[in-house]
């Protein structure tokens, strides 16, 4: 009876990797990305059935896991279908959680034991650094950085959490793994972009040509007259409703921004009038600052667009306007088929 219970016991320690795993926890599970757009992954826990498809990590060899890059993993796989860079945002769902990856390039067949490594992600800092490092925070690749490797930690000059785009082929395939090495459970999102295009991916329309106006008859020129702003009835699809009605006295505005709940992922555009003047913004607890000038005219629409909704719906945003004056604050909220706009008017 002894050696029957531990036969047992034993195989069901030989089996507990396969139990724990959860989907798209392995390269050979890896979840298959077909449009550049955002996908949300709610929740990570364990390495998957295969706990040794990414050891010896050369970025992440100084950090504690001693090159082990996989914990609380969720693998990512696409394959190119136009040339071009290749991008991607990936923002955590708890803020003080360090996210990091690596980009594998496939062969041709797709087997995950002959993938080669092509970006590798491993800085970060404390949790209670999470709002000030640039360790922490969203990470990814981004136009403008040049590192393709960023080791453990965050002590070297220069150290952030991005690395440079992918300049990609037509038929060459890619995986990514995205581990959260702070704890078990929350997830994240990625949004890829770039220049390159994935089997899904739409072409933008082709401009019509438009035909030659008529030249006009020269008349005096009239004096100038200021149209009136007229508010937009929709952004994106999206009608507009006006909320609350604030009066400046200077036509250049600061507008501070803020999440005004809880920080969980929400991503906004800002537009004024039609015109887009902040774009896909990650909303965090903290205001970020920017500063905004005012076209002629008296009235105009500041308005909030949900690019992304994060964890939970709808997108609330707390706008604050000062006019070196005086200080007004808003509360806004985006939705899928409405958003909120105030209206301001210059004195």
């Amino acid at each position: 009876m002894q050696r029957l219970f531990l036969f047992f016991f034993f195989f069901f320690l030989a089996l507990r990797p396969s139990l724990v795993a959860q989907a798209n926890a392995d390269c050979a599970t890896a979840y298959d990305v077909c449009k550049k757009q955002a996908y949300h992954f709610n929740k990570l826990g364990g390495e998957g059935a295969d706990n040794h498809e990414a050891d010896f990590i050369a970025c992440f060899m100084n950090g504690e896991n001693f090159g082990q890059a996989e914990e609380n993993s969720a693998w990512i796989k696409f394959e190119i279908e136009k040339s071009g860079n290749l991008t991607f945002t990936i923002t955590p769902h708890k803020i003080d959680d360090d996210i990091d990856f690596v980009v594998f390039k496939l062969p041709a067949n797709g087997d995950c034991a002959q993938k080669q490594i092509v970006r590798c992600m491993a800085s970060g800092d404390r949790s209670e650094n999470a709002i000030s490092s640039p360790c922490m925070g969203e990470t990814g690749l981004r136009d403008g950085e040049r590192d393709a490797s960023e080791d453990a930690g965050c002590s070297d000059p220069g150290d952030n959490a991005w690395l440079a785009p992918l300049r990609v082929i037509k038929g060459e395939k890619y995986v990514i793994l995205v581990s959260n090495v702070s704890s078990r459970g929350p997830g994240f999102s990625i949004r890829l972009g770039g220049s390159a295009k994935l089997p899904c991916d739409e072409d933008p329309p082709k401009p019509v040509a438009a035909k030659p106006a008529p030249k006009p008859v020269e008349k005096p020129k009239p004096e100038p007259v200021v149209q009136k702003q007229v508010k937009p009835e929709t952004i994106g699809g999206r009608s507009v409703e006006v909320g609350e009605t604030v009066k400046v006295k200077a036509r250049t505005i600061k507008l501070r921004i803020w999440d005004s709940q809880v920080e969980d992922g929400d991503i906004i555009s800002v537009y004024l009038n039609e015109e887009k003047v902040i774009d896909h913004l990650y909303l965090r607890s903290q205001p970020q600052e920017f500063e905004i000038k005012l076209p002629p005219g008296r009235e105009h629409y500041l308005t909030v667009y949900a690019d992304d909704f994060g964890k939970s719906e709808p997108n609330t945003a707390r706008v604050l306007i000062f006019d070196g004056t005086r200080e007004q604050e808003i509360d806004l909220v985006a939705e899928r088929k409405k958003q909120q706009s105030i209206k301001i008017i210059t004195d």
